[in-house]
């Protein structure tokens, strides 16, 4: 399964993956898959999503998670945890930055 079919997957039946409906156990398990690819599954992640964001140029010290997660929640945060309402909100964010990601970059790497 390459890397776009996995992020499709998740979204259509998450259950198959994640114990949980938390963002920030969708979080975590895409960080994990980024380590178990040596990096390459986020690679430019980061600066991608602070592009769609905030425009061209911004720069940030902020995680990915944290940009997302304060998008949609914004005060209502605390770290990656949110109002239940919001969790559903930040997960589908996080899912169509990830699909346009994966979408945007060739990748030829896949998670056997």
């Amino acid at each position: 399964m390459d890397h776009l079919e996995l992020a499709r997957r998740l979204r259509v039946t998450p259950r198959m993956f994640l114990p949980d409906d938390r963002f920030a156990t969708l979080v975590a398990f895409l960080e994990g898959g980024n380590q178990l690819t040596n990096g390459d599954l986020l690679r430019g992640f980061n600066e991608w999503v602070q592009e769609r964001l905030h425009g061209p140029g911004y720069l940030s010290s902020l995680h990915w998670s944290a940009e997302i997660a304060e998008s949609v929640a914004g005060r209502a945060r605390k770290g990656l945890s949110m109002p239940e309402e919001l969790e559903e909100q930040a997960k589908d964010v996080l899912l169509d930055m990830l699909d346009g990601f994966l979408s945007a970059e060739p990748r030829a790497a896949t998670l056997d």
